[in-house]
Formats: structure tokens, sequence, C-alpha cells
């Protein structure tokens, strides 16, 4: 059984768009196999995980267009605000609506009809996202390490309750630089969502105001 999960935890490149709820289902069955941390993996696995959370510590700020697909088709794109610790997304398709996550909370405001919905994020992979500073060892489970053709993406989960879901992180890695390009995920009912982020901006100043909670 050891020799199976270390075979398929190393297994894999990056796949096209298209493949990635595959292998992020795929990556959630590998729960089983990881540990907490990444002792258990390569020392090559390693290396690109000191260099993951060196990358993340080291941002102020990203900045960046994005597309989402989630569960039932569920399509939409807008921008994406990070800073340590929090994020937020501003939806202009399919309806304009503006999402802060701060303090393990992910709140939603539709501005078409004022709706405002509560959402915790303590046993959701997406709360993954608002540690700082970001360690992937102790209470996290990284299952997964792929490389591919100028691009890394590691998947992870919380140790302590794994089937809460998996966060899949997704980096070029051109001559040596990450930068990220996306966020894939699968909740602990087996439903994928996903964003992709294009026109990248980092540590770039971002007014306070983008990650004030919306009334």
């Amino acid at each position: 059984m050891k020799d199976l999960c270390s075979r398929l935890m190393r297994y894999g490149a990056i796949y096209h768009v298209r493949l990635w709820s595959v292998l992020l289902v795929m990556s959630l069955s590998l729960i089983g196999c990881a540990t907490a941390g990444y002792d258990h993996l390569a020392a090559g696995e390693r290396h690109d995980i000191h260099r993951v959370e060196a990358y993340l510590n080291g941002l102020s700020s990203i900045q960046a267009q994005f597309a989402q697909d989630g569960p039932a088709q569920q399509q939409g794109d807008g921008r994406f605000f990070y800073v340590p610790g929090r994020f937020e997304m501003v939806y202009d398709v399919p309806h304009a609506t503006r999402a802060v996550a701060r303090d393990g909370h992910l709140i939603l405001r539709n501005d078409d009809n004022g709706a405002v919905t509560h959402l915790s994020l303590k046993r959701n992979p997406m709360g993954l996202l608002l540690r700082h500073p970001i360690s992937f060892d102790k209470d996290v489970q990284v299952t997964q390490v792929a490389r591919g053709e100028e691009s890394l993406q590691i998947s992870l989960a919380e140790a302590n309750d794994p089937s809460q879901g998996l966060l899949t992180l997704q980096f070029s890695d051109v001559r040596g630089k990450l930068s990220l390009i996306g966020i894939q995920g699968v909740d602990g009912r087996h439903h994928h969502f996903g964003l992709s982020l294009f026109d990248v901006q980092e540590n770039q100043p971002l007014d306070e105001s983008h990650f004030i909670p919306p009334a």
C-alpha cells in the first residue's frame, strides 16, 4: 500500500484546464495515503514545496483577472485581489457580486438584489489561503506535487480532517520564477470549483477598501 501511495502521489504532470477537475478528484482520493506535512515526499518534491512557501510568504499582493468554473457548470469572471490572510473576488459575470474572504469567513454581496451571504471557510479548502504565514507542514497534508513543462502544482488538505476537501495551487514556473495562475479545489461533497488567473500583477499597492466585508 505504501508503494502504491508513493507512486500515485508522484504520478502525473500539469494537465490541460479541461482535465483539472479529473486530477482534483484523483488527488482527493489520495488523502488516505498522505500524512501530515511533506516529509513523506521525495527530496525534489520537498524542494518545490519550500519554493512555493517562500514565494507565497514573499508576496505583498496579487491582483489579476479571473475565470471561474464551479458546480453544475457555474461560470463567472471578474477581478481577483489577494494580500496575505485575505482575498477578494469582484464578479462581472454572471452577476455583479463582491466576495471578501478574511477571518475564516467568506461574505458575498449580490449587487443586483442586495442579498448578502455568509460562509465559513474553517472547514473549506479555500480557508487554507487565509493562513499567514503559509506553511505546509504540521496541520496540513501535502497530497501531491505535480510538475509539467514550465508549470508546478501542489495539492493540500487539512491534516486533522482531510475529508473536508482539497486545495490545489497552480503556478507557472519559468526559469525558476513562480507565479500563481490557478486555484482549484474539491469540497467535502466532491464539488469542484476553480479560478484561472490572467494578467497577474504581483506586489503592487492595493487599497485596504478591497478587503472590507460588504455590508
